[in-house]
């Protein structure tokens, strides 16, 4: 409901803008024009507000049927601001028939006579038309069958006198003609009717595709046919419109699904005919339409239930058949003891008591829309308020995060770019080390082949010695080597003895200086052996690490740690 006040508001608020701007471009000032001016706006904005507040109803009222009622109820009061008698029959017109399917009967026939009372006034057939039309169907729901043909003969017979009206409206009452005729057990005069719509249908030039649907037509035919006791054949005209009435026009699948139940319970198929009464009840509650049918949908569950054994249930659906027929048709009921009282007298009432009426009902109505304009303005000023303090709280809280979350991403590229250069520093220190490394032993490996020659010379034993500590100083570099190796790459060897434990020392090594793209050579004098030992022992580590020829052994130890 506050949804659809807020779309009055807007539907106000956007005629108001339309007409000061048109208003406000003209440059007559003269006081005495100005009061004129002020009263055609005043009167032009309740005329356009009332019109789109109608056109809304309309499409709401079978959808929404609450928020039609107050939309048709705001539309009657600004017709009557705006003295716009057609659109105030109207409306009212169109509240009536909404009450009529939602089974508030005795508001319906209130709402229809006092229209016909206005619409006599301004002399507008197509108004009457409706107004008979609706009367009709009113009655039908108290089965006063004579005056309901009554008033759908005097819909009829102004079509035959005004040649103007739509001719589809002709049809729309033989229709409502034959379901009477139908309901009053005369099958042949229905199918007559019906015969008569399909004939002026095909007489209609230039007719929309819509328009020319013939599914309600053809349903009546189908429930003739059950009434017939052609079950089978009913059911086969009337199944193919089920895609239809589902699609286009669902408050209808009450009387349809309805209809389809009865002729499976009359086959004797009760879990099919429970399943279209449960759908049919569906339809009813969603729309809240064709209340009157709804009682008696009830009742034929019950005898469904009954037939199945669930007598518990089949009581249950009929208690609630007749507290719906009470409610609705009961003289019990305080809704419609109004309506079970009046009769046709009023109308018959003096003109100037009609008129006493009116007035007051006007200025009742003019004051309950200005106290609804004021509390609806007060309510939309406070919730536009409370969207703007939402709003400079919500972008105030996204500012903040934004920049929280710009420091934390600055900060992580700090600690990412210092990462990179401690290990650049790292590697660089690991590099020199390894280039001190292979400067040492190409040293000693010429001291070492110096003290080879001396070896000719006495004092062997010395020769020996030196070798010896030559020897040493080279697995200390080695192990020097490896400390700052393992610094730089912690993972590197953790990895390589999870995924290979059976690799000797040697192996390590070789694998070390491969993951720093040492070749063959600067392997040789790093270790101190040939070049044809460290082929060799490459050879070796690629079958260990279970490598093919066409494997790459660098790339293989490169993606290691």
């Amino acid at each position: 409901m506050t949804r659809q006040l807020l779309h009055i508001l807007l539907l106000f608020l956007s005629s108001n803008f339309t007409l000061f701007a048109g208003e406000f471009s003209e440059n007559n000032n003269s006081p005495e024009k100005e009061g004129q001016k002020n009263e055609i706006v005043q009167k032009k904005l309740s005329e356009d507000f009332a019109l789109k507040l109608y056109g809304e109803a309309e499409m709401l009222k079978f959808l929404q049927p609450d928020s039609a009622i107050s939309l048709y109820q705001y539309a009657i009061s600004e017709s009557i601001k705006s003295k716009d008698s057609i659109l105030w029959v109207k409306s009212l017109t169109s509240l009536s028939y909404l009450y009529a399917h939602n089974g508030n009967f005795g508001h319906a026939y209130d709402g229809y006579w006092s229209a016909l009372s206005l619409a006599n006034q301004v002399k507008d057939d197509l108004l009457r038309i409706n107004i008979y039309n609706g009367l009709g169907w009113l009655y039908s729901f108290y089965e006063r069958n004579s005056l309901s043909g009554q008033y759908f003969d005097k819909a009829i017979a102004i079509c035959r006198e005004n040649k103007t009206i739509d001719p589809y409206i002709v049809v729309d009452n033989y229709y409502a003609k034959a379901t009477l005729a139908r309901k009053m057990d005369d099958i042949e005069k229905a199918r007559n009717y019906l015969d008569s719509c399909v004939i002026l249908k095909e007489n209609i030039t230039n007719a929309s595709e819509d328009r020319n649907d013939n599914s309600f037509i053809e349903a009546e035919y189908g429930y003739l046919l059950y009434e017939d006791g052609e079950y089978d054949k009913a059911l086969a005209r009337l199944k193919p419109l089920d895609k239809y009435f589902t699609t286009y026009q669902h408050s209808y699948l009450v009387i349809y699904d309805y209809f389809i139940g009865n002729i499976y319970q009359k086959k004797g198929q009760l879990k099919m005919s429970e399943k279209y009464y449960d759908s049919a009840l569906k339809a009813g509650q969603q729309h809240k339409s064709h209340s009157d049918l709804i009682p008696i949908i009830y009742e034929e569950l019950s005898k469904v239930k009954l037939k199945t054994g669930k007598t518990k249930e089949a009581y249950q659906f009929l208690q609630k058949a007749k507290e719906l027929n009470e409610k609705q048709y009961g003289s019990r009921s305080v809704s419609n003891r109004k309506f079970l009282e009046i009769k046709d007298q009023f109308r018959k009432e003096q003109e100037n008591q009609k008129k006493v009426l009116q007035e007051k009902e006007l200025e009742r109505l003019l004051q309950e829309s200005k106290i609804n304009y004021l509390r609806n303005i007060i309510f939309y000023i406070t919730i536009f308020a409370l969207v703007l303090l939402v709003f400079f709280i919500y972008r105030n809280l996204r500012n903040k995060y934004k920049a929280d979350k710009q420091l934390f991403i600055e900060k992580q590229k700090m600690e990412e770019q210092k990462i990179k250069e401690v290990l650049e520093i790292k590697n660089k220190e690991l590099t020199a080390s390894v280039l001190q490394i292979i400067q040492h032993e190409e040293t000693l490996a010429e001291i070492k082949k110096e003290l080879t020659e001396l070896k000719k010379e006495p004092d062997t034993n010395q020769i020996n010695k030196l070798s010896k500590k030559i020897n040493l100083n080279t697995n200390n570099n080695w192990k020097e080597f490896e400390a700052r190796f393992v610094e730089v790459n912690e993972n590197f060897y953790k990895e390589l003895n999870e995924r290979f434990p059976k690799l000797t020392q040697g192996d390590q090594k070789i694998c070390a200086l491969i993951k720093l793209n040492f070749d063959s050579k600067g392997m040789a004098k790093l270790l101190g052996i040939s070049t044809e030992s460290v082929h060799t022992t490459r050879y070796r580590l690629r079958k260990k690490l279970g490598l093919s020829r066409q494997d790459n052994l660098e790339e293989f130890i490169s993606h290691i740690g």
